[in-house]
């Protein structure tokens, strides 16, 4: 099937903005309505639900943060005892309850410098981030790090700063909370910079992400949009062994699940939709030497009507094995596809697909398999793959 990295392009058609620009998620039948809000270099992304993200630097006047806010300085000098912190809250802007998580962004970048003693270093390896909900302004730093002490972590990329989802209803903003980083008085001169070679860090940002509560009802009661989304990036593994489940809404681009390098995942989730993102929008993605096997779930893709989109996809020597699950992709001819100058394969052992029969592929030879002792039963639209 003609969908090598070059010719994925010409195959794929999306569009998902994550942190802080304003982006619709351009949703089909299958989407829930999300919404993240973030800071610095990261962006809003948007479905129909309307999360702002608010702060504040004295806890008296509150601004909406956008695209152009930079929480953090990124010309900071960091040395021990240095401190920054902002007050941060959520409003729910829309007309729609939702519930919230709020983590640090992934996209700063960190360079490597040497210390005076020569060695290689990472300043953020050195600074601590935490969170602790106020009132009012802290008086001085020690009083941010009393504060923050029993939810302070090493600064990382994506570190969670909610413990769990948190509900709002229509119009409803959360109380007032501090984020603080700060460089601990306990640290030498190994995060002491040479003149030549500082490590320095920039970027950095806060995110939001808001998926669907369980609140409004409809006619039945208040469950309809139980499976929303709540995981709202992508799921990626380069190496181990891992089992992904849950309700996944993410970037398409190489998959909303994307396993690579020597990567061995099963998934058995409930809802993986991969959205519309620069000409792709797969849900599940193997590359390298990867092995996925899919064991159930709702497996779809985000996008335009007619659009030429591969939902499951396998490239270089990678494996993906079906066992279960439905899949119904906006092009169902490419509902299962592989590069075609590569080793990859597709085995199916099982699940329904929508218009699309795995045991006659129209094109591409070699690559996807109805394994022995199985058999395509059509039932109407649906081809569904079962023991003989």
């Amino acid at each position: 099937m003609t969908n090598s990295k070059s010719t994925k392009r010409a195959l794929i058609i999306s569009v998902l903005a994550i942190f802080m620009c304003v982006a619709m998620l351009i949703g089909t039948t299958f989407a829930w309505f999300t919404d993240t809000a973030s800071t610095g270099v990261n962006k809003i992304q948007a479905g129909n639900l309307d999360v702002k993200l608010m702060y504040s630097t004295d806890m008296q006047t509150w601004k909406e943060a956008t695209e152009q806010t930079k929480l953090f300085d990124d010309n900071a000098l960091w040395e021990p005892g240095y401190t920054q912190v902002v007050y941060l809250k959520v409003v729910n802007a829309g007309n729609l309850a939702l519930k919230y998580e709020t983590g640090f962004s992934k996209n700063y970048t960190s360079n490597r410098g040497k210390n005076v003693n020569g060695d290689w270093y990472r300043v953020d390896n050195y600074l601590k981030i935490g969170t602790a909900g106020t009132a009012t302004k802290f008086a001085n730093r020690e009083d941010v790090w009393s504060a923050i002490a029993a939810t302070e972590k090493t600064l990382a990329k994506d570190v969670m700063l909610t413990d769990g989802w948190i509900t709002l209803k229509a119009g409803e903003e959360s109380k007032p909370f501090a984020v603080a980083i700060y460089m601990p008085t306990s640290v030498g001169n190994e995060a002491n910079a040479s003149r030549h070679r500082p490590s320095s860090v920039s970027g950095l940002g806060i995110e939001v992400r808001a998926t669907q509560a369980t609140v409004e009802s409809d006619s039945f009661d208040n469950n309809y949009d139980a499976n929303a989304a709540t995981v709202l990036k992508r799921v990626e593994y380069t190496d181990g062994v891992h089992t992904v489940t849950g309700n996944i809404q993410a970037n398409g681009t190489s998959g909303a699940i994307h396993g690579t390098g020597t990567a061995k995942i099963t998934v058995d989730a409930t809802t993986v939709y991969g959205t519309y993102v620069s000409n792709y929008a797969m849900a599940v993605c193997a590359s390298s030497r990867s092995e996925i096997i899919i064991k159930g779930g709702e497996f779809a893709n985000q996008a335009p009507a007619g659009s030429a989109l591969s939902l499951i996809y396998a490239e270089d020597s990678a494996k993906i094995t079906i066992e279960g699950g439905t899949f119904k992709c906006v092009s169902p001819a490419w509902t299962l596809n592989c590069n075609d100058s590569d080793a990859a394969t597709i085995t199916v052992k099982g699940g329904s697909f929508y218009k699309f029969d795995p045991s006659n592929v129209t094109v591409g030879e070699g690559e996807i398999f109805i394994a022995d002792g199985y058999k395509v039963v059509q039932n109407g639209d649906w081809y569904n793959v079962v023991p003989e």
